[in-house]
């Protein structure tokens, strides 16, 4: 799964380096100001906005078209942006909240435990994005959110959460574990491997009376501690597979969740900035992007945003009409 909410095809890698000149550019357009007021004191939300606006799409217009029309749903439909940000955002907490509360092991029952948990921690959030999903999706227009959303009705689909539920339940075994092996050379065991109970079709009365295979027991005494470290070392082999599979998967449902928050933190920080604009009265646009090579450059009001953020007042915006026009010098009181 993939969010794809700030490029039609690859994820917004967080990592990238910041342009040569970063510090320039922020000093120079007093870029402070405008992250601050896009993070509202979110340092993870500033940092977002830093590498987005700092790193340019250049002359990539239709990524600039394709981020402009979500960000109008966005604008649109702030709330249920907002909620989809949260839901991402407790996800992520609440792994934490589960990785803490187990002891690092290398264990495979304890890595199994914990994945198990945190699967059905994120079992719940994706639910509450497909219902939104279901409940909003037709006030969304944009390219972007109309993919998202139906990218989360295809895939979180009612058969997928059954089977998802029903692995869960039968990884808690509550009816014991299944384990086969082979006697390997000197006779020591290999090839361990966890194996689906057979499914009761009996009824129950059936089960009851019925004679099943002969079974064949070992008891360990209360204080047997070997025995007891042995049996636990046959457990974790044949859980080994299992545990690293269910690992992976959670991982790769963190993935999905830490994406989605990476990527909808841009419009969340976009928000907090329209908000302030709005109480300033100050006009916001989205402008149309043109092929460096065509030199339009035409604009009404456009004004410096820092400088309204700072004086918490509107200021005084500039008209160009500079279409076809090579050079544009711009002269005023301050040089």
């Amino acid at each position: 799964m993939k969010a794809l909410l700030l490029y039609r095809d690859h994820d917004f890698d967080l990592q990238q380096p910041l342009p040569w000149n970063a510090e320039a550019l922020i000093q120079d357009l007093e870029l402070h100001t405008l992250f601050g007021a896009m993070a509202l004191g979110d340092k993870f939300l500033a940092d977002v906005a830093q590498r987005a606006v700092l790193s340019s799409l250049r002359t990539d217009l239709d990524t600039i078209r394709y981020r402009q029309d979500i960000l109008k749903d966005c604008l649109n439909n702030a709330a249920i942006v907002r909620n989809i940000y949260d839901i991402a955002v407790r996800a992520i907490d609440g792994e934490k909240k589960v990785y803490l509360g187990f002891y690092i092991s290398k264990y495979p029952s304890t890595m199994l435990s914990r994945s198990v948990e945190v699967l059905q921690m994120f079992v719940s959030m994706l639910k509450q994005l497909r219902r939104v999903a279901d409940e909003h999706a037709h006030t969304f227009n944009s390219d972007g959110f109309t993919a998202f959303f139906e990218m989360l009705r295809n895939e979180l689909s009612d058969a997928y959460f059954a089977r998802l539920q029903n692995h869960l339940r039968q990884l808690q075994f509550r009816d014991g574990m299944l384990i086969s092996a082979e006697l390997g050379e000197g006779n020591k065991g290999a090839n361990y491997m966890l194996r689906k109970p057979p499914e009761k079709q009996q009824h129950w009365l059936d089960q009851i009376f019925a004679k099943g295979p002969p079974i064949y027991t070992l008891y360990i005494a209360d204080r047997d501690e070997a025995g007891a470290r042995a049996l636990s070392e046959l457990k974790d082999r044949g859980l080994n597979l299992v545990a690293n599979a269910l690992a992976q998967s959670t991982d790769h449902i963190l993935n999905f969740f830490t994406m989605l928050r990476t990527e909808l933190a841009f419009y969340i920080a976009c928000l907090n900035l329209h908000e302030q604009l709005a109480k300033l009265d100050e006009p916001v646009c989205f402008p149309q992007p043109a092929a460096s090579g065509e030199r339009r450059l035409c604009f009404q009001g456009l004004y410096d945003v820092c400088l309204a953020l700072t004086i918490k007042q509107r200021v005084v915006g500039n008209d160009v009409q500079a279409d076809k026009k090579e050079v544009v010098i711009i002269t005023g009181a301050n040089q």
